[in-house]
């Protein structure tokens, strides 16, 4: 035979402690602020040129970009050893900053994304200062016809 507990009327009210779902919370924005990279260009717009035929590359260790608008305004995106850095650059500073970079770089491969509407001339100056400073190999992006 069971024995019945009879309880006085009053409810113990459970009361969930919140500390550790806010403690995940905060795990997963401090996670997801650190895995996630921002393509910063500082609003630059580039209308790439088209062609038939694309090379795809491979997403090497090291990369060195030079983005060109029409305005000529340019920038230079580096990613070597993990460090990753993206800043405005006037053509003769480019020169100086080329030369050290690529001395880092293991590939020394220089890639340019330069708008349709940019003269030929400052593609060929831009081109010509990178295989200067030791470039071994220039890539031109486009986008597929």
């Amino acid at each position: 035979m069971k024995l019945k507990k009879f309880s006085n009327g009053k409810k113990k009210q459970i009361i969930p402690d919140l500390t550790p779902l806010i403690d995940v919370v905060f795990l997963l924005l401090i996670f997801f602020m650190v895995a996630t990279t921002f393509d910063n260009l500082g609003g630059m717009e580039i209308k790439l040129p088209s062609s038939s035929s694309i090379k795809e590359t491979s997403k090497d260790i090291d990369l060195i970009s030079i983005f060109v608008n029409k305005s000529k305004k340019i920038k230079l995106k580096t990613d070597i050893l993990g460090i990753s850095s993206i800043e405005d650059i006037s053509l003769e500073d480019l020169e100086i900053k080329l030369q050290n970079i690529i001395k880092q770089s293991k590939d020394k491969k220089v890639t340019i994304v330069a708008d349709r509407e940019i003269d030929y001339g400052d593609i060929v100056d831009i081109m010509s200062i990178a295989k200067e400073k030791g470039a071994l190999s220039i890539d031109i992006e486009t986008k597929r016809k």
